[in-house]
């Protein structure tokens, strides 16, 4: 494979490759995204699609800002793929019950700082559980903080709209391909090389996910994290909100199934599904929803996210010129898709920049320049 030069090409056809394809396209950019199998095949297409920025952040920071940020645009943002697509991606304000049990009490004080900011957190004591998730939720939880504004998206049919939304604003996306190195000369990156041939663009992009480290002379510190997600489908009244405890969530879905999820093992590229995390996600859900125990089993699978030292994800350009980053995102990838998108289009455009230097390469070794 080769081919002319284009403006972009982007490396990993995910949510986050196709957003930003989709986005630059829009800009009026040519694109090129290579993927080495089906776009949303890997860590997108198995996320439980959770957009939960407050209740997983226990501290403000420029993460927290991150996260934040790209939740509120999901509503504009999935109207648009609707309109663009004709594809219901599943985004719903559902919001999410934080659970604990016995001494192990939640308390709505530990988000005072959320509070501040004008973000909205409830407290809900055990008095006022009875009622809650028509009666399912187990007597044994003491305490839940409610986070309203919190929700979920269908992961899958999010991909597939971006994907789409992508090829016909024009982006070219060529899958069954795996790229082999970045093609660097004088300290700067003209292209990359693949299984096929080369390809050369003004600027590119790894967006690889879990296989951001492909070319083992640049220095990507992103290894596969293995999260396993169980399908359940209840009996009785759906589930309409998103709860968890400190060891399962459940996220209800449109089609009245509930994703079980999810395990966090460093297991390599194994993609494979275990008896032994089905076992846990089930009795963990069990034990917080007991109706879980009577549910009838669809589906389970397994996906890679891509993990980085201190958890945070890859933003922003490299030392080496004409590469960037847009890795790393872990458990966020969902989540973070749409600013992504934008931040990353900005810094490749032209545009006011912001600043992503805590998301920087730069903070770890960062990827050598070769001549």
């Amino acid at each position: 494979m080769s081919g002319a030069s284009v403006d972009t090409l982007i490396v990993g056809g995910g949510l986050i490759g196709c957003a930003l394809a989709a986005e630059l396209a829009l800009r009026g950019l040519s694109v090129t995204v290579i993927e080495r199998e089906e776009p949303g095949a890997e860590a997108s297409g198995a996320a439980a699609g959770m957009l939960t920025p407050q209740a997983e952040a226990h501290a403000p920071g420029p993460f927290f800002d991150l996260a934040l940020e790209s939740r509120n645009l999901y509503p504009a943002w999935s109207r648009r793929l609707l309109e663009e697509t004709g594809i219901d991606v599943g985004y719903r304000q559902t919001g999410l019950l934080q659970c604990s049990f016995g001494e192990g009490r939640e308390d709505s004080d530990a988000y005072s700082w959320q509070r501040e900011r004008g973000l909205r957190v409830e407290d809900r004591p055990r008095e006022t559980l009875g009622g809650v998730l028509g009666g399912r939720l187990s007597p044994e939880v003491a305490s839940a903080v409610f986070f309203p504004d919190e929700g979920a998206v269908d992961a899958r049919l999010l991909t597939r709209a971006v994907w789409l939304s992508a090829e016909r604003r024009g982006a070219r996306i060529v899958t069954g391909s795996a790229v082999t190195r970045f093609r660097v000369e004088r300290g700067v990156c003209r292209g990359v090389e693949t299984e096929a041939g080369a390809l050369e663009a003004r600027v590119v992009v790894d967006a690889a996910g879990a296989w951001a480290a492909f070319d083992p002379a640049f220095s990507v510190p992103v290894e596969p994290v293995r999260g396993q997600i169980v399908q359940v489908r209840v009996v009785g009244e759906p589930l309409s909100t998103l709860v968890c405890s400190d060891e399962v969530y459940l996220v209800p879905r449109a089609d009245g199934t509930v994703l079980l999820g999810s395990t966090v093992e460093h297991a390599g590229f194994r993609k494979e599904v275990t008896a032994g995390a089905v076992e846990q996600l089930l009795a963990a859900a069990a034990q917080l929803v007991p109706s879980i125990a009577a549910a009838r089993f669809v589906t389970a699978w397994a996906g890679l996210r891509p993990g980085t030292p201190d958890g945070l994800p890859i933003l922003g350009a490299s030392p080496v010129a004409g590469l960037l980053f847009a890795t790393g995102h872990f458990r966020n990838g969902i989540l973070l898709a749409p600013l992504t998108a934008k931040l990353l289009a900005d810094a490749i455009t032209g545009e006011p920049a912001r600043d992503l230097s805590a998301f920087s390469i730069e903070r770890f070794a960062g990827p050598p320049a070769r001549a």
